[in-house]
């Protein structure tokens, strides 16, 4: 528990997380027993836009709305990028991992730049 008393909570968003929740910590217990311990404070989340296609349960137990600590988050902000990530397909396919590394990251950074310079409008 050494390393577990410096985070409150580890919030994770996927649209499965229901189903990854179920078998997590058993699964690292057999496999990681080190990193077991860290199991009991994630939290796998379904993001809002995911969320009308599970269950009524699931909806609760799983929801950003009905956890304490993560607010009016939606748990969808990586999507976001994506489509500004395809972009770079053409120009990525055909130079080496270091390049197509350092491309993307100027992407994303680019990317990044303009949404911040746009928060104040």
């Amino acid at each position: 528990m050494e390393r577990v008393k410096y985070f409150l909570r580890i919030v994770e968003t996927y649209d499965v997380a229901r189903q990854y929740y179920v078998y997590l910590k058993s699964c690292c217990q057999a496999n990681f027993p080190d990193l077991a311990d860290v199991i009991d404070i994630i939290y796998l989340l379904v993001p809002k836009k995911h969320l009308d296609g599970h269950k009524e349960d699931c909806k609760y137990r799983f929801s950003l709305n009905y956890t304490e600590g993560v607010g009016r988050s939606h748990g969808e902000g990586i999507e976001a990028s994506w489509a500004e990530s395809k972009q770079s397909g053409g120009s990525t396919c055909q130079i080496n991992h270091s390049h197509c590394h350092d491309t993307i990251n100027d992407l994303h950074n680019y990317w990044n730049w303009n949404k911040l310079r746009g928060l104040g409008a």
